[in-house]
């Protein structure tokens, strides 16, 4: 998900980094469709730095580029040792991002929450939504009809919420 933000939206997405190299975790909303069947607009996604765990082939990370942030998947690894470049690539995109040096990397996405329910990344990706990856990613139809498809899911999830007496969550916070 490419991220080209306001100035306001930039330095929360600063922020966010800080807080990753300090602090280890931080939870976002992601925006965009690069991602799909995986993740949604709307999502709350829950980033992990990495630790000691080197970033792997498969992850889904958040990652500072020149123009922002995206969460991708990291596809390939070239190289070895500290000159070690790592490819991403959007789920629902056909092609791959720049390589980028490990330094990029700012940590591992490990859990999604959609519609009150926490879903592990890992879990999410089963054959299923695999196989769905790749049809979503030659076909701009598929990929349209996945977002309305989620869009009244959205309706019909919040229609079904109680209301609540005090302030609701807007779309750019977490839990």
């Amino acid at each position: 998900m490419k991220t080209t933000a306001s100035s306001r939206d930039s330095l929360k997405l600063e922020l966010a980094a800080e807080i990753l190299r300090r602090f280890a975790e931080v939870q976002f909303v992601a925006r965009g469709s690069s991602m799909l069947p995986v993740i949604y607009p709307g999502d709350c996604l829950t980033v992990r730095a990495f630790g000691d765990g080197s970033p792997r082939c498969g992850d889904v990370v958040l990652c500072k580029i020149a123009d922002g942030f995206r969460v991708h998947r990291i596809v390939r690894i070239l190289g070895e040792g500290s000159a070690r470049l790592y490819v991403l690539r959007g789920d629902a995109l056909t092609d791959e991002d720049a390589p980028v040096g490990g330094g990029a990397l700012l940590g591992r996405v490990t859990a999604i929450e959609r519609r009150g329910q926490s879903l592990e990344l890992r879990a999410a990706m089963g054959m299923r939504l695999l196989v769905l990856a790749m049809v979503v990613r030659h076909s701009e139809t598929v990929a349209a009809l996945l977002l309305c498809w989620h869009a009244l899911q959205e309706q019909d999830f919040h229609r079904a919420e109680p209301l609540v007496a005090g302030a609701r969550k807007t779309k750019t916070e977490c839990t």
